[in-house]
């Protein structure tokens, strides 16, 4: 479990190191190995990290890729890193750590945003593609990692809690009673929304994309499930033998 957050400026505005710092300190919990910051004109990345996969300072984020296009903060784990990893050395793709997120960056430095659906995990990505001046954020099928999300007057800011969005200076929010009479409702929200006016959760297995000229912000889903093509040949020993490589594989 780590945390990160995020902060970008849509209408050019410098980013304070010390706001993205204060919005990472919420999250000093979540990754008590070390922390790290991007910090470029009107955009800023921050990271709170626990150590596992790689546990050297080669492992650190915010991680950039190595034709520098790419910046990302990440929390998770991609369980099929080192078959990516294969495949992106077998495309020229150099690495010098053993950690998932630089095959993470590594892949949307070959395949663009359309790295995603390759990988098999629980994340949530905040990822800066700095050719085109555009902040990616992206979650995992079942929503395993939380992202939420505030976007006023040309401030986007992300994070993995809410508490971290609150720490930003010019957050100024209150209670959203719709979101209220939800859990009210329902004892659970299962909506975007959260309690907190203006604070959203971008849904599992969704992305978003955010760049300069960006006031609207829609979530995209990158995944779903799908019964619409049922596989009516497959018998119940290809049944069997599936659920179990499923399982296996899980």
């Amino acid at each position: 479990m780590c945390g990160i957050a995020g902060i970008f400026h849509t209408r050019r505005e410098p980013v304070a190191r010390y706001a993205v710092t204060r919005m990472c300190q919420k999250l000093a919990h979540r990754g008590p190995d070390g922390e790290g910051a991007y910090v470029e004109d009107n955009v800023a990345l921050g990271h709170k990290r626990l150590a596992i996969l790689d546990t050297s300072p080669l492992g650190s984020q915010p991680m950039s890729s190595k034709n520098g296009e790419w910046h990302v903060t990440f929390n998770g784990c991609i369980y099929n890193f080192l078959e990516l990893q294969q495949e992106l050395k077998a495309a020229g793709h150099h690495f010098v750590s053993g950690s998932d997120t630089e095959v993470l960056v590594e892949s949307l430095a070959a395949y663009g945003v359309a790295a995603i659906s390759r990988f098999n995990g629980m994340f949530a990505v905040g990822a800066w593609h700095k050719p085109t001046r555009t902040l990616y954020l992206f979650r995992d099928r079942f929503g395993v990692k939380p992202l939420y999300y505030w976007f006023r007057n040309g401030l986007f800011l992300f994070a993995s809690e809410v508490k971290a969005i609150l720490a930003h200076p010019r957050v100024s929010t209150q209670l959203n009673p719709e979101a209220l009479n939800e859990y009210f409702t329902f004892q659970n929200l299962f909506s975007d929304n959260t309690l907190f006016d203006g604070v959203r959760l971008l849904p599992a297995g969704a992305y978003l994309r955010l760049d300069e000229q960006t006031e609207q912000l829609r979530p995209e889903i990158w995944w779903d499930y799908d019964f619409t093509q049922p596989d009516e040949s497959m018998t119940f020993e290809d049944a069997q033998s599936e659920t179990e490589r499923l399982m296996r594989r899980a």
